[in-house]
């Protein structure tokens, strides 16, 4: 007992005061300590895209087949869709320029890719390899938020552009299929929160059909 460890000849009250304040000392030594120079709690990981909700962006016109496509009974074609390579040649034009936006998480002021990246880019190789798009070239663009130098955010939205064709060319894409570029911040997604993570992005624009 602690009481049997002070000294003798205090007064009670001294005594008890002192005996008290030994007490709240040895509980606070029993309680964990707090974890010193800890990480953070990790973000909440980001919405994956499907492989369709990627084609329906790259390729909005394949939501709907027009109605000549759906139907077996007669129909007007438009004037200048009146063979089959006509309607491909018109569709492949119409493709080519959309884009989608993705989350792609790369470790801190690094192009290296974090484990989490790899869901989503097998279901972007496998979008970019459907039959809806096969033949088509994209553009992989890396962006950033406008925190740091234009040179740095520039130079590493390229190297990260080019660890996600690496991926996907491991992943057997053709990568005569892809180009790359890095845009820095000059692309802003949020131009008036110039420093919000949604800014850091990697962009699949379509560049329609290969010659």
């Amino acid at each position: 007992m602690i009481e049997h460890h002070l000294p003798r000849g205090l007064p009670p009250s001294f005594r008890q005061r002192l005996l008290q304040l030994c007490l709240a000392a040895f509980a606070a030594a029993l309680l964990p300590l707090p974890s010193l120079g800890a990480d953070p709690p990790p973000e909440p990981s980001q919405p994956v895209m499907t492989e369709q909700q990627i084609l329906d962006a790259l390729h909005p016109q394949a939501k709907a087949a027009p109605a000549h496509a759906r139907t077996r009974g007669l129909s007007r074609m438009p004037d200048d869709a009146t063979t089959p390579a006509a309607g491909q040649h018109a569709a492949a034009q119409s493709a080519a320029g959309q884009s989608v936006n993705l989350n792609i998480p790369f470790e801190r002021n690094s192009s290296r890719l974090q484990p989490q990246a790899v869901a989503q880019l097998k279901l972007l190789e496998s979008a970019l390899n459907s039959p809806t798009v096969g033949k088509d070239r994209f553009m992989v663009a890396g962006h950033t938020d406008a925190k740091g130098s234009a040179p740095y955010n520039k130079q590493l939205s390229l190297k990260r552009a080019e660890a996600v064709k690496r991926f996907l060319v491991t992943n057997g894409m053709d990568p005569k299929r892809l180009d790359t570029a890095g845009y820095g911040s000059e692309q802003l997604l949020a131009p008036d929160r110039p420093e919000d993570p949604s800014n850091r992005r990697v962009e699949i624009r379509d560049l329609g059909e290969s010659p």
